[in-house]
Order: structure tokens, then C-alpha cells, then sequence
């Protein structure tokens, strides 16, 4: 592999436990009737913020609304303290130095996501950056992998898209490129059912693809 596509969110950096607290919190306070059963609230990983909250109501103006709270909510804790996962930053610079193109595909807005790519110090081992408001389609459509894939001239056989949501195994294979997913994800299940290529425990095992 040449070519290392990474999610953000619970993939490099530990925004997992975050962004759910922050999801119980919002629903307490605009849909306190909705149960949150564990399917539910991780399932919520894997689409934008207005995808979600758009499930709940049709009123444009009470999503942003919502948004813009959830948001807030997910700022303040993330300034308490955000970190990568382990070895993601030796990863990330042993993969610069084998001569790999590193790249990140997120739904985050790209301002927000390279804010915590430098938080955690991965930012100068990235060489490019997919965010929401890059294409009109999100993942599971393949459009922000191709996105990146022009974005790096990459070579579809020798590139590889890692996540921890089935929507990232889902967008790689429709993408025609290898998809990895990562163990300690809170969709591990739903991952395997869509059979990625690659399996691994921690991210520097994805050196082993090089």
C-alpha cells in the first residue's frame, strides 16, 4: 500500500466517549422521549451531525439549532483534554518516512478536524484532508474517498481507507480500494458483516500493509 486513508473519529483520535456523551446530552434536551439504546447512540458515529438530527425532526432551523448546541457541548469537552489513540503518531511518521501518502477522510468540517489533528500533535505527518463540506454526498457514498483519491493521484489497488464504522468499510468498497477496520471500535460487529480486507488491533499494524 501506498496510499494510507484514515477516518478521524474514533480511528485517530479518542473522540468516541465524547461525541456519545455529547449525543445523550443533546437528546436530553431536545428529545428526552427518544430511547438511546447502545445500537441507536453508536450507529450515530458513522453519519454527519445533520443526518442524525434530521431523523428526528423536518424543521431546517431546529437542526442547525441543535447543531450549533451539540457542537458547543462537544468543543468544551474536547478542550478538557483530546488525545490519539496509541502509537497513532509514530504510525503516521514511520508511514511519512517509508515514503507513504497519509490522508485523512473525515466528516468533520475541515477547520474543526485539522484543529484536533494539531490538538494531538498528528497534523504535520498529513498530507491532505477530506472534510464535510469538501462533497455534497458523506459516507457511506464512496464520493469523499474519490475525493481524496484525485487529491493524491492514488493508485486504487495500492490504497487503503481505515475506520471503525461499517459506513468506512461500506465507502472503501464502493470506492474500489482496500478497507481496514480497527478493533477497538464500538462497531466491530457491524464492520466484520461487511468484510473488510483488513482487520487489525492497533494502528501500527498497519505498517505490515506497506
Amino acid at each position: 500500500m501506498k496510499t494510507l486513508l484514515f477516518d478521524l473519529d474514533g480511528t485517530l483520535i479518542k473522540t468516541t466517549e465524547i461525541i456519545l456523551e455529547t449525543f445523550v446530552e443533546t437528546f436530553q434536551k431536545y428529545f428526552p422521549e427518544v430511547e438511546l439504546t447502545d445500537s441507536v447512540l453508536t450507529n450515530m458515529l458513522g453519519h454527519t451531525l445533520f443526518t442524525t438530527f434530521g431523523n428526528y425532526t423536518d424543521s431546517k432551523e431546529k437542526v442547525d439549532e441543535i447543531v450549533t448546541f451539540y457542537r458547543k457541548t462537544s468543543n468544551e469537552k474536547i478542550e478538557a483534554g483530546l488525545e490519539s489513540y496509541p502509537k497513532a503518531k509514530e504510525t503516521l511518521e514511520t508511514l511519512k518516512k517509508m515514503g507513504c501518502t497519509v490522508g485523512v477522510v473525515t466528516s468533520k468540517m475541515r477547520h474543526v478536524a485539522t484543529y484536533h489533528l494539531e490538538l494531538t500533535g498528528l497534523l504535520p505527518y498529513v498530507d491532505g484532508l477530506i472534510g464535510y463540506e469538501d462533497t455534497e454526498k458523506h459516507k457511506p457514498n464512496p464520493d469523499p474517498l474519490l475525493k481524496a483519491m484525485d487529491l493524491f493521484d492514488a493508485d486504487p489497488e495500492t490504497t487503503v481507507y481505515v475506520g471503525d464504522h461499517e459506513n468506512d468499510i461500506t465507502a472503501a468498497k464502493q470506492a474500489n480500494i482496500a478497507s481496514c477496520a480497527v478493533t477497538y471500535s464500538h462497531r466491530l460487529k457491524e464492520m466484520l458483516q461487511v468484510n473488510p480486507e483488513f482487520v487489525i488491533d492497533a494502528l501500527d499494524n498497519i505498517i505490515d500493509l506497506v
